[in-house]
């Protein structure tokens, strides 16, 4: 996700969605279990299965050198964050650059480095795309604990989504990610 904190001017507005984002995950965070259900967010063509409730909040930013709005769906549950980026470019030729964009920021946020990496597998979405991929990540929070995050990157028609997963390294479950990044499901292109 991008971080308002490294990118102030290039990422106006952002500060807020990922403040909101935090304030309505946390009203989550003291589930002990994870409950799976499937969710379609709010003018989203994309079904997936969150482990808690998500909220949605969207806010326009500043992405592939154009203004989008872009949605933030997510939740905390069992001391891990489960999340869903969205944004809708309008032109297909901004796609790659705003993919290029949402990879590197995944990286620096956490000032991480990545531990495994593969194409994104999801049904339906582009392929093509050098940054539509599947990351685990190793960094650290604001805080200087260390972390773990599993980005999948992937777009469908000017439509590009990132799926993430994080925790504090301690609280991290592989399962989990994998369970929310292999549930996402696009319609057929049409």
């Amino acid at each position: 996700m991008l971080n308002p904190f490294r990118h102030p001017a290039r990422f106006c507005g952002w500060h807020n969605l990922v403040v909101l984002l935090i304030a309505a995950s946390s009203l989550a965070a003291c589930s002990p279990a994870l409950n799976w259900r499937e969710t379609r967010p709010k003018d989203i063509d994309i079904l997936l299965t969150f482990p808690c409730k998500p909220q949605q909040i969207a806010q326009n930013v500043q992405l592939a050198g154009k203004i989008v709005r872009m949605s933030m769906t997510g939740c905390a549950a069992d001391g891990m964050t489960f999340a869903l980026a969205h944004a809708d470019l309008g032109d297909r030729t901004l796609v790659g650059p705003a993919m290029t964009a949402l990879h590197t920021a995944a990286l620096q946020n956490v000032a991480g480095h990545v531990v495994h990496s593969q194409p994104a597998g999801v049904a339906h979405a582009v392929h093509d795309l050098p940054d539509a991929v599947d990351l685990e990540i190793a960094g650290k929070s604001p805080s200087g604990k260390p972390l773990r995050e599993r980005v999948v990157l992937f777009a469908q028609g000017s439509q590009v989504f990132q799926i993430t997963t994080f925790a504090q390294t301690s609280r991290y479950r592989a399962d989990a990610a994998q369970t929310f990044s292999s549930s996402v499901r696009l319609p057929a292109p049409g």
